[in-house]
């Protein structure tokens, strides 16, 4: 289970949900679990998703 605190110390850069679960989780071959711990975060404004270029970063 990937925390809060291991997300945001990943995203010191802006990055796409699959380069993500591969520097959190790389024997994981699902994002879903991944995608709905952004979702949580992204709705408490602790990150942001841009629609253009499809990368989540620090809020």
């Amino acid at each position: 289970m990937t925390t809060e605190d291991d997300i945001l110390a990943a995203l010191d850069k802006p990055r796409a949900v699959y380069s993500l679960l591969k520097m959190l989780e790389p024997s994981s071959k699902s994002t879903d679990p991944l995608q709905d711990q952004l979702m949580r975060m992204r709705a408490a404004g602790k990150v942001k998703f841009d629609i253009k270029s499809g990368l989540w970063s620090k809020a």
